[in-house]
């Protein structure tokens, strides 16, 4: 299924076509199950696990959450729903099963684990990909970090105010470039400062903005000031 075929049918769902929907769970059938036997490590059977069903709930529940004017990947949306829900269906588990025993205790501590270090990973090569967007790499951000602390400092306070306003993000997503003028009147930097930390901007502006990539995005509000919050 090509991408703007895709992008009809999880809209067209999302706005209570049924069909769409029905349409979606059949093609993504396989996909569900990978995933799903990929966080359990283990075969897994439709109409025998518990788990399946989770996994299919967890997938309709992001076509409800899509939205592919962001640019987010729905595949990787579903593999981060898809494990969240599942890990949460764990630790129910564990609370209400009293015969769980001690070895089964850890195990279970460890596929927790093991899915912190994937969702990492995950959200990792997503923001790899948003990066390639606008034609970056991990490379050209780190090469981009502001060596005076004055500059990284009112460079961070322009990311944090473009990730923050829809509409110059709109402005950025649309053009791939930053909304140069107003953003120098609202962050108070010279357009020469912010010329030269455009790719640093760009970089943690995106990282700011995506709600979908939790880890790193805390981490760049740690960069962006400590205990400032993103609303």
């Amino acid at each position: 299924m090509n991408q703007d075929n895709l992008d009809l049918l999880l809209e067209a769902a999302a706005s209570g076509d049924n069909l769409a929907r029905e349409k979606l769970i059949e093609q993504y059938r396989p996909f569900v199950l990978k995933e799903a036997q990929r966080v359990c490590r283990r075969i897994l059977e439709w109409g025998r696990d518990d788990e399946l069903s989770i996994a299919l709930i967890a997938f309709n529940e992001a076509i409800d959450a899509y939205n592919e004017t962001k640019g987010s990947s729905f595949n990787h949306l579903c593999r981060l729903v898809i494990k969240r829900r599942l890990i949460d269906f764990f630790r129910k588990a564990e609370k209400t099963d009293d015969t769980l025993n001690a070895d089964e205790i850890v195990s279970q501590s460890t596929v927790e684990e093991d899915w912190e270090q994937a969702e990492r990973e995950a959200e990792i090569d997503e923001y790899g990909r948003i990066l390639n967007e606008f034609n970056l790499s991990f490379a050209r951000v780190a090469e981009a970090q502001p060596r005076h602390k004055q500059t990284r400092e009112k460079l961070r306070q322009a990311a944090k105010i473009l990730a923050g306003n829809q509409v110059l993000l709109d402005y950025l997503y649309k053009s791939g470039n930053l909304p140069k003028r107003r953003l120098c009147e609202l962050a108070g930097v010279t357009s020469r400062v912010l010329d030269r930390g455009r790719v640093y901007v760009i970089a943690l502006a995106l990282l700011l903005s995506r709600e979908e990539l939790p880890y790193l995005r805390e981490y760049a509000r740690d960069l962006a000031g400590k205990g400032d919050k993103l609303e």
